[in-house]
Parts: structure tokens; sequence; C-alpha cells
């Protein structure tokens, strides 16, 4: 079976595939992992999340309490409506993911960058050692301020800025409201969890990405050449059977049959005999019989 045309040429350039093999490993490499102080780093993003734990409470708060005393009711007075705390963690979580929330931590860490920094904020559903990935079926006044950085430190640094500036918001609402102290919200810090790395991009991606698409562009290079090539050779080909049909074309006949010298009229005229008419035909039977008397009458 005779072998593709492709593969021919491209087994004629593989010295420049090899090379652009070659290129293709570099820039791969290149492309997944950079060298910082002398070290191979991944160029892969990674991600660390920290967590500051709060929960919403009142000064009213029964959370320690096992029994409710009852109590006198005024004439007039309706009772005391309790809030769902719960439900207003939830708010709150808004709250604290907003702009004013992160105006505020920039003012004390610095800016924030907007591809891998972020704050955010939950309410709990589960167990403490459950994941919000996966909510579970419960409502909990229980509020989380996460940070998220490429590094553990910042990831820290963020979440707490992030509950200290919440805790002052509240407080300076409560102020404006002027607020009976015993009425307030009050948020209460009940642990800071470490640092934690999240999902990373794979660093396997970019690496596999740049060399196919190097080599590609190389083996594109090498059939452009190819044809490049094979239209330079058909050209210089008609030209070479042109100029050899030209060589083989017979002269103009003019050339091919010059001019001979004209010959004397003793050469061009027949022999004839003496008395003989040219073109008179050939003599008759009468001639060289006596004339009869009435012919010579």
């Amino acid at each position: 079976m005779e072998t593709p045309k492709y593969l021919q040429v491209l087994w004629n350039y593989k010295w420049v595939l090899m090379f652009g093999a070659l290129v293709a490993a570099v820039a791969a490499f290149f492309a997944g992992f950079a060298i910082v102080d002398g070290q191979v780093v991944s160029r892969a993003q990674q991600t660390w999340s920290a967590a500051t734990t709060m929960l919403v409470t009142s000064p009213a708060d029964r959370l320690y309490q096992a029994e409710v005393p009852g109590v006198p009711i005024q004439q007039g007075t309706s009772e005391p409506q309790v809030i769902d705390l719960a439900s207003t963690a939830l708010v709150y979580a808004y709250i604290l993911s907003g702009d004013m929330i992160q105006d505020a931590v920039e003012a004390e860490i610095g800016p924030l960058d907007d591809e891998t920094e972020s704050i955010t904020a939950l309410r709990r559903t589960t167990q403490p050692t459950g994941d919000e990935r996966f909510p579970g079926r419960l409502s909990l006044p229980v509020l989380e301020a996460v940070g998220t950085a490429e590094t553990a430190d910042r990831a820290e640094e963020i979440s707490r800025a992030a509950a200290a500036a919440f805790t002052t918001y509240v407080v300076t609402q409560q102020d404006e409201q002027q607020l009976a102290p015993e009425l307030r919200v009050q948020l209460e810090p009940i642990g800071a969890s470490p640092a934690v790395e999240g999902d990373s991009s794979n660093p396997a991606i970019p690496v596999v990405v740049t060399f196919v698409g190097v080599f590609l562009a190389f083996v594109v290079l090498v059939f452009i050449i190819a044809g490049l090539r094979s239209r330079s050779a058909k050209r210089k080909a008609a030209r070479a059977e042109k100029a050899a049909a030209a060589a083989e074309e017979p002269a103009d006949e003019t050339d091919a049959a010059p001019a001979m010298p004209a010959e004397s009229a003793d050469d061009i005229a027949p022999e004839v005999e003496v008395g003989e008419l040219v073109g008179a035909g050939p003599p008759s039977r009468r001639s060289g019989r006596a004339a009869r008397e009435d012919e010579t009458a």
C-alpha cells in the first residue's frame, strides 16, 4: 500500500518537526512552571480560605436557660416579640459580603486583588465539622466571615478584618438608631479557624495545551514550506519544458528551403528536333510521306 502524501511530507521534514517538539516542550514548561529564587514553582493558581465564626445573640438570649419563667402581663401591654436571629444571620451574611464591609477591610489591610482575593459570608446549616458546600437542614444563628486569598496568612487576615469590620458596622447602626442595650443584637466571636487550601487549577492543563499548540504550529509551517517548494518546482519544470519545446520546433520555410540558383535555359528546356514545334505534339503518320497533289495545290 502506498504511503499517504502527507506522511511523506512530514517524514521529509522530520528535522523541522523535531526542532518544533523541542521548542514546544520548552514553551510548555514555562507555561506551567516558573523559576522563583532558583526554585521551580507551579503556575497553577492556589487558593486558601479562612473563616471567623460569630454567634448572633442578644442580652435576653435564652441559649443557656433551661426554662422560661412566667412574667406578669400588664393590662394594655402586649407580650414582647422575639426576633428569629437565625433568619437575621442570613441577612447579615449578605451585608457582610457587600461593598461597605469590603471598603472598611481595604482601609484596614490594603486593597484586595479582584482575581484572587474576596470576602464572603454564610450562615451555618450543618454540624461544626460539616461543609456548607453541602448545606444541611438546620437554621442556626451562626455567621461565618470567610476570607479567600492565594496564601494562608492573607486569607486569615482578610477573614479576621471582615469580622471586626462587620461588628463595628452593626454597633454603629445600633448607635444611630439609639437602641437600648437590652434590645441590641450582639455578635459574639466563637472561633477563628486556620486557613485551609481550596481547590486549585490543574497544572497539567496549560502544559498540555501549550505543547500541542506550538507543535501544531510547526506542522502547519512544514506543510506551508512543502507547498511553496512544490509550486516553485512546478514553475521551473514548466519553464524547462517550454524551452525544450521551443528548441525542437522547425524553422520557417524561408529559412528551411533557401532559394536555389536559376539554371540555364538549356538545362530547363527539353531537347527537340530541328524543325519541330515545341508543344505541337508528336509527329503524325503523314509526316515523311510525299505530299499529294491535292494537298500541294
